[in-house]
């Protein structure tokens, strides 16, 4: 059997029948790009999460009191646990090698007050490596000293989204706000971070000195999270290994008592939100390569119409020497055929689409190279598979019988 006669004569029949041809291939091309621009928003969704969690701090370990559980999608205390202090994150930096950075960190919601106006506002208290750990910096004015920690100091910086809530338009810094009735100076304004992983806002924030909010406002010795900074992401597991050993040997606990707090790492929450978006990934590729089978579909009532249409030029094929495999050979090409300038179309509609939403659209979206070769491959695949059924009906033709059709 050649290859060659037999595609020519394929393509010879779909360039006679061009509208039939657009139609067995329109699924397909609707198919490949739907598949295309679906694993380009979910590869878009993991690149922004990865860029949210690492706007959040570098090498970030988080320390809570209690254990912390999953409800309504986000990450909540249970339990009333009073035993991590700042002295807790004071020894984590002395005896963790492995640590660059510790802040605690409390806050609470509180009113605040500004002339008149008052709202209710999450006030926060932490150190200055607060602002490293976490990856805020200053967009306008100052943070505090350390020296504002050792005074305890009645000053506050706050993000842009208090400065909305509290301030409105006008300039927040050097202006006294009241906390609990207690007097606070803006000294600065964090730049914008946006939402986290959780969706919560970073910039709704009124961060004081921790000394500060411990001493003059809630009046407690013990905090609720403690950050910390890794040297490397290599060394985060055994960070977080010496943490637990340093805090359980600190708060006494025997070999089988439980921890009394619980420790998350940048990399669970990564290895959580690239489970969740490989899902949704996943879960629309899936739909989106239902269209993929109804192009198949599509491809095999053509074929099968094709196959009555064409009985008499199948009986003379037959005639004058064609044997079965030729036949077979025949119309599986065509059906390839298909499926290759279904799929090229497709890919094309797909690529443009996805580069141009990417590019002037408000969404980031990302090609994926491997996909592209994996539907394009399926597309043959599926045409092949489609046109197997009619290709063997066209071989079975008796040629007598095929030659007296009208």
């Amino acid at each position: 059997m050649k290859i060659k006669p037999s595609l020519k004569i394929a393509w010879i029949s779909l360039k006679t029948h061009k509208t039939r041809t657009f139609l067995a291939s329109l699924g397909i091309m609707i198919g490949i790009a739907a598949v295309i621009i679906m694993v380009a928003i979910g590869k878009g969704s993991q690149a922004e999460v990865m860029e949210v969690i690492a706007g959040m701090g570098e090498n970030l370990i988080t320390i809570n009191a209690g254990e912390m559980k999953r409800r309504g999608g986000r990450l909540r205390l249970t339990g009333n646990v009073t035993t991590l202090t700042p002295r807790d994150a004071q020894k984590l930096l002395q005896d963790v090698d492995d640590l660059e950075k510790v802040a605690p960190f409390e806050s609470r919601s509180m009113k605040v007050k500004y002339g008149t106006f008052t709202a209710e506002t999450p006030v926060s208290g932490s150190t200055q490596d607060y602002l490293s750990i976490r990856g805020y910096e200053v967009g306008q004015g100052d943070f505090f000293t350390e020296r504002d920690l050792q005074l305890s100091k009645r000053v506050a910086v706050i993000g842009k989204t208090t400065v909305e809530n509290i301030f409105g338009e006008e300039d927040p810094l050097g202006k006294t706000i009241r906390i609990n009735a207690v007097p606070f100076e803006v000294i600065g304004v964090f730049a914008p971070k946006g939402l986290d992983t959780d969706g919560q806002d970073q910039d709704d924030i009124l961060l004081i000195p921790l000394t500060t909010l411990l001493r003059r406002i809630i009046n407690q010795t013990f905090v609720s999270t403690i950050y910390a900074k890794a040297v490397s992401k290599q060394k985060m597991d055994s960070a977080i290994t010496n943490i637990r050993d340093a805090l359980r040997e600190r708060h006494r606990l025997r070999d089988e008592a439980s921890d009394d707090f619980t420790i998350i790492s940048q990399l669970d929450i990564e290895d959580i939100k690239l489970e969740t978006t490989e899902l949704f990934t996943k879960l629309i590729v899936s739909i989106a390569s239902i269209s993929l089978l109804v192009g198949g579909i599509g491809i095999l009532a053509v074929m099968l119409i094709s196959v009555k249409e064409r009985t008499r030029e199948i009986g003379i094929r037959r005639a004058v020497g064609a044997a079965k495999g030729d036949i077979i050979q025949q119309f599986l090409l065509e059906s390839a055929v298909i499926g290759v300038l279904g799929g090229a179309i497709g890919v094309g509609i797909g690529v443009a689409i996805t580069v141009g939403v990417s590019h002037w659209g408000p969404w980031s979206l990302i090609l994926d190279g491997k996909a592209i070769i994996l539907a394009s491959a399926v597309c043959v695949g599926i045409a092949l598979v489609f046109g197997i059924f009619p290709a063997i009906k066209a071989s079975r033709l008796d040629p007598m019988v095929a030659l007296t059709v009208e």
